[in-house]
């Protein structure tokens, strides 16, 4: 049994097991039904053999002072045989009180009724003639059709709480039926009523284990049901622990509430995990950047002196300021690169103060709409009017919703939508920004806000980064969903209440003067 549970599902073994226990009390109603048919057949069969004892030998003395008259079948009158018939029950009818004897002669239809079944009393002619009507109705197609097919024939009439054992033969006579003879007797009625009540509970028990049954069967299906989601489920949350299992009722539903509170934990221990490595990858390489942007300045600050002393020496060479103009070029981008080096390795003054969302997304879209014309970007605003303020630096949020939009703006070459959305709940102030471009593969959505990491042909790789780290400082996150080829959203999650974080663990405290 152990080996056989093993290798079968859980409802295969619930099914046997149920089996297994109904299979008691069905056996134990099939013996019980069994056995008291046999009883009742056994008490049937008695009084069957009784009566037909009695009505055999009455038969016989009837028939034969019958015979002894002489006359033939046809010949013989109803008084006749009622005299006939009273003379020979009415010396039985005191030994055998309990039993009703009757003749019913078809050519009359009339009958004679000797003996009673119960209540023994006198009846006034009027009250004896009523109860022969009434036993005639009740007894009339027995009789009539035991003479038509001259057999005897045993039947039980009357209520379920008043049955009457019946033996009915005919009377024949030289070939012909004269009469029909019969004898009653009543069942006891402790036995008939308790053999009624026994049969309706075994019908009852039999409704009962049949509604059992079903109701297990409902409820086998109800776990297995709720067992194969969790399955699956579970089968889906080893693809992706993001995916939860779905909600259900009962101890199942429990189960299910307490894994998906276990996957939660984890997910969010693998982000705390993913946000502590990238902080000591940001400190290594804040660290690394404000070293070589130190070591970067001084020899760029030589070299634009050294121009700029060229252009003032040299000036009467031809074409010396083409080649000055260029180098200077060159400088001014290379301190550009440098000052976004020294930005994302250094730590910079916050300036906090009580500023609106929508304001600095209008703010930075009115510098940067003659941009987005010129790359054939619509922009589509959904703006929550009721958004409260927040207290953050304005300007690193400005950079941060820069860098998003141009983004996005070089993300759609030949033009697209840029959807802005803003809304608040649970007091955190959710921005979005969807845009209709190529999307990021998603190799490649995992590093994005890596420092240094560039699609790009032209660029640092650090506009995300330091966005990263400007949200960051505000308490924040933001994240990025996307399908290639469908587009990209990045979504930030500002807090209304804004804790801002201390950088300085971030940073080589070394290197603060430079």
């Amino acid at each position: 049994m152990h080996s056989y549970s093993k290798g079968n599902s859980l409802t295969n073994q619930i099914v046997l097991i149920i089996a297994a226990i109904m299979l008691v009390p069905l056996l134990a109603l099939m013996y019980d039904i069994f056995f008291a048919s046999r009883t009742n057949e056994v008490v049937f069969l008695d009084k069957e053999r009784r009566l037909e004892a009695l009505v055999k030998s009455t038969d016989i003395e009837f028939s034969r002072n019958l015979e002894s008259q002489g006359a033939s079948p046809d010949d013989f009158s109803l008084t006749t045989l009622f005299n006939e018939f009273n003379q020979v029950v009415e010396p039985q009818v005191p030994a055998n009180s309990d039993i009703r004897f009757g003749l019913y002669v078809p050519s009359s239809e009339k009958i004679t009724v000797l003996g009673f079944l119960h209540d023994y009393r006198n009846l006034s002619q009027e009250e004896e003639a009523q109860r022969e009507r009434d036993i005639f109705s009740t007894t009339k197609p027995s009789l009539i059709a035991a003479g038509m097919a001259n057999e005897p024939q045993v039947r039980i009439s009357g209520s379920w709480n008043d049955q009457v054992v019946e033996y009915i033969s005919p009377v024949v006579l030289s070939g012909k039926v004269v009469a029909v003879m019969w004898a009653g007797e009543r069942l006891d009625p402790f036995f008939y009523q308790s053999n009624y009540f026994r049969t309706l509970l075994r019908y009852l028990t039999l409704g009962i284990l049949a509604l059992v049954m079903i109701g297990t069967l409902i409820i086998i299906r109800n776990i297995t049901t709720g067992v194969n989601r969790l399955k699956q489920g579970l089968h889906h949350m080893e693809q992706d622990i993001h995916h939860l299992l779905p909600e259900m009722s009962g101890e199942l539903g429990q189960i299910a509430q307490a894994v998906n509170r276990m996957a939660v934990s984890l997910t969010e221990k693998e982000r705390l995990e993913d946000q502590l490595r990238q902080s000591e990858h940001l400190i290594a390489l804040g660290r690394l950047a404000t070293g070589v942007a130190h070591e970067l300045r001084n020899p760029i600050a030589i070299i634009k002196t050294l121009v700029e002393l060229m252009k003032e020496e040299y000036s009467q060479v031809s074409g010396i300021e083409e080649f000055t103009n260029a180098i200077n070029e060159q400088v001014k981008r290379q301190t550009v690169e440098i000052q976004e080096l020294l930005d994302f390795g250094r730590p910079t003054k916050v300036s906090i103060k009580e500023c609106s969302v929508n304001d600095l997304i209008k703010g930075v879209l009115s510098f940067s709409s003659a941009m987005l014309r010129k790359q054939g970007v619509e922009i589509k605003l959904q703006l929550d009017n009721d958004l409260p303020k927040i207290l953050a630096d304005t300007e690193k949020l400005k950079q941060v919703f820069v860098n998003i939009i141009v983004n996005a703006a070089e993300a759609m070459p030949t033009g697209g939508n840029l959807e802005i959305i803003t809304q608040e709940k649970d007091n955190l102030i959710t921005i979005s920004f969807s845009d209709t471009g190529e999307g990021i593969p998603a190799e490649e959505k995992l590093r994005i806000f890596d420092p240094f990491y560039t699609t790009k042909k032209t660029g640092t790789g650090l506009g995300l980064s330091i966005s990263y780290q400007s949200i960051l400082l505000h308490d924040g996150t933001i994240d990025v969903e996307s399908e290639l080829n469908k587009g990209s959203t990045f979504i930030i999650n500002l807090p209304v209440i804004t804790q801002i974080c201390n950088r300085s663990d971030l940073l080589d405290t070394k290197n603060l003067d430079n």
